[in-house]
């Protein structure tokens, strides 16, 4: 059965009247297959939707000892029953016909595979069957567009954060304070950058009922216990339901006029709900990691040894870094050591690269102490959400929605002075005036803005847990690599702008892009300040020059010829001017 109300034909009597047809016919019953509350259009061969008959129909159905229960004979109460498609009915009746078996309707005598011209006959009553499935199909929808238009509850499932109530004589949806709280909670924690992933399993640890779960509760029947996933809190947050508009198909429907319908109370502000969408958008463009994590580098640290090209010799194919670039993960350190350490991922397969291993507690201070070195003093800003007035989106829809239509006026049967046209019309009218209001509106931008919190950088470090504090490393670009040969951790702090975007730099970071503006404008690669004087080998093009005790600066070898040619030039030109006499002497 389809569904199951107290108007329809019970599962009793229909059960009753195929015994009252066996018992006539002499048919021993050896099994009966219920499945109650599924659809028509359902195969009944799916073992999913249609598990009882199916696993019969699959020879699954076994007795005690393990074997297939034989039978000779289905009788179904009507054929629709069975399906209401004919696609499906004759897939039936030709398994029918293969294994030998009889299908009987216990109402309908002339649906009988044991008489003549039956199929024929069958044929036909499944043609009317899917003709009716059709119907009920089509009525089924106009009641669902007349409850969303009315705004009526149509059943099922509802979004979360609301409950169905007929409070007022009609069912409709109300918010419920409880998941309401839980769903603003979810949306400040994402708007500060937690990930979903952290934000899921925190609300499965706490017992928070998924949507699902929390309305069984309310019905009163069994909770599943379904754990939080990143793709149900994803999809519930950018929905429309959170600002009370009524949803089908995942799309806003709206009015007439192209104006989205209300169905129930909002549960996020346009503001908060704008936020949420804009930061979920801005992560899944930069990749944000959203997996826990029990080490402050994970993610973060790499394996810098020669890749394995270059330990036999050969050259790199294109693509090839030249180096391991494994990741690197954190383990116990074995028991040599008294230190958690890092290792390259290669370290438990087969073919390993031969990279040593780190202490952990080293590596994380070296990163930490750079970072709060730089831009501990910082002062942190707070990114706020503005909104501003941009209708694009909905007028766009409009514009759509307004061609479709549109194509529809020269079809026949929308011609002038039929019902349907003056109704056709009256819907272009809407969407017109609608389309008209929103194009005449000034646009203002959405956009971040920035606003001071008084919270250095450095005491906001010191506030995150680790996982905190690994997800800013990841999400910043920040990577750092070892490798066999020296002692040195090489840290990469990415772009200096992006690190300070969300902050006000303080002496040290000011200090430091005024220094890196002057290597850039001067062309210099980049500075290091080793502890011997023994330099790694540059790549081809580009070699190390020491202006100072102590510094070396690593820059093209193209860029030093062209000042050795400037300087030939310049002192040319000074030997020119000196030969005319100290009056005429150019500074230059």
């Amino acid at each position: 059965m389809s569904k199951v109300t107290d108007t329809t034909t019970s599962p009793e009597r229909q059960l009753a009247e195929c015994h009252t047809i066996c018992e006539k016919r002499g048919y021993e019953v050896v099994g009966i297959a219920e499945d109650l509350d599924v659809s028509g259009a359902v195969d009944p061969f799916d073992r999913k939707k249609r598990p009882r008959l199916a696993r019969w129909l699959h020879g699954e159905h076994l007795d005690d000892n393990g074997n297939p229960v034989p039978f000779e004979v289905i009788v179904v109460y009507r054929v629709d029953r069975l399906t209401r498609s004919v696609r499906h009915l004759q897939k039936l009746m030709a398994w029918a016909e293969d294994h030998e078996k009889l299908v009987v309707s216990a109402t309908e005598p002339h649906f009988d595979t044991s008489l003549p011209f039956s199929a024929v006959l069958i044929a036909l009553i499944g043609t009317v069957a899917e003709m009716e499935l059709a119907g009920i199909s089509e009525r089924n929808a106009s009641a669902a567009r007349h409850n969303i238009q009315a705004g009526r509850y149509r059943g099922s499932t509802p979004p979360w954060g609301y409950v169905p109530s007929d409070g007022t004589g009609e069912w409709r949806l109300v918010k419920d304070k409880g998941q309401a709280d839980i769903i603003n909670e979810v949306a400040r924690r994402v708007i500060e950058g937690e990930p979903l992933q952290r934000i899921a399993h925190d609300l499965t640890r706490r017992g928070i009922p998924t949507p699902k779960d929390n309305f069984a509760k309310q019905r009163g029947r069994e909770i599943k216990g379904r754990e939080w996933s990143v793709t149900q809190l994803k999809r519930s947050l950018l929905s429309e339901t959170m600002l009370g508009h009524a949803v089908s198909g995942g799309t806003a429907v709206r009015n007439d006029d192209g104006s989205p319908i209300v169905r129930s109370e909002p549960i996020l502000s346009r503001e908060i709900y704008d936020r949420v969408a804009v930061e979920l958008s801005s992560r899944a463009q930069r990749g944000e990691p959203n997996k826990r994590t029990s080490s402050l580098l994970l993610g973060v640290i790499y394996c810098g040894n020669p890749c394995l090209h270059k330990r036999q010799g050969d050259e790199c194919p294109e693509g090839c870094t030249g180096t391991c670039d494994e990741p690197v993960y954190k383990f116990n350190g074995g028991s040599h050591s008294q230190f958690p350490r890092y290792r390259c991922r290669t370290m438990t397969r087969a073919y390993k690269c031969g990279n040593r291993t780190i202490r952990a507690d080293q590596a994380d201070a070296l990163v930490e102490r750079t970072i709060l070195t730089l831009l501990g003093s910082s002062e942190r800003l707070e990114r706020i959400w503005d909104a501003g007035e941009d209708h694009s989106a909905e007028l766009a829809d409009i514009n759509d929605e307004l061609v479709d239509l549109t194509d529809q006026l020269g079809v026949s049967a929308f011609r002038a002075g039929t019902p349907q046209r003056a109704k056709l019309d009256a819907r272009i009218a809407g969407l017109a005036e609608r389309q008209a209001q929103l194009s005449s509106e000034a646009v203002i931008p959405a956009g971040w803005k920035w606003l001071p919190t008084g919270e250095l950088f450095g005491d906001w470090w010191g506030r995150q847990d680790l996982t905190g504090r690994n997800i800013w490393l990841r999400s910043m670009g920040v990577r750092a690599r070892f490798k066999r040969d020296d002692e040195t951790l090489y840290i990469d702090l990415g772009n200096l702008n992006d690190l300070t975007a969300g902050l006000k730099p303080g002496p040290a970071a000011q200090k430091t892009a005024a220094t890196f503006a002057t290597m850039q404008r001067e062309g210099i690669q980049g500075i290091m300040f080793p502890d011997s004087d023994e330099m790694p080998t540059p790549v081809e093009g580009y070699t190390w020059i020491q202006p100072v005790d102590g510094v070396w600066v690593f820059t093209s070898e193209a860029l030093l010829a062209d000042a050795a040619e400037r300087r030939e030039l310049r002192r040319e030109k000074i030997a020119a001017d000196f030969l005319d006499g100290p009056a005429d002497w150019d500074e230059d």
